[in-house]
């Protein structure tokens, strides 16, 4: 059910964000009622992007999560800062190296969203 999307721009040092997404998954199954085989993660490297007034150091990482609606506002807020502890362990020589900016957002999943999966194998 969670679909986590990480975006971040090409200049970004850390390249590896496989570990960092399971991290995620782990944090969402742990606080929120979902399946880990649920969670749903990709990860978009912008080429093309200005940030501010173009400092080729300037950069950014962007975590969307949508979420089945029915979390509380107070659960919602605490995942959220579990997560960003872990964006800024993952990404921490970007920050020591550039000016890097860290958002993220989790909002409800529209209210019609279906889905199929296959049976376990």
């Amino acid at each position: 059910m969670p679909q986590i999307i990480l975006e971040c721009s090409n200049n970004v040092i850390e390249k590896d964000s496989k570990s960092l997404l399971l991290q995620i998954h782990h944090i969402l199954t742990e606080n929120l009622p979902t399946e880990l085989r649920s969670c749903k993660s990709r990860v978009i490297r912008h080429h093309d992007f200005v940030l501010g007034d173009g400092n080729e150091d300037n950069a950014f990482v962007h975590l969307s999560i949508g979420v089945m609606k029915g979390r509380s506002h107070e659960l919602l807020s605490a995942v959220a800062s579990t997560i960003m502890t872990a964006l800024k362990d993952a990404f921490s020589l970007s920050l020591t190296k550039l000016n890097l900016q860290i958002t993220l957002a989790i909002q409800d999943l529209p209210a019609v969203y279906e889905k199929y999966s296959s049976p376990i194998h």
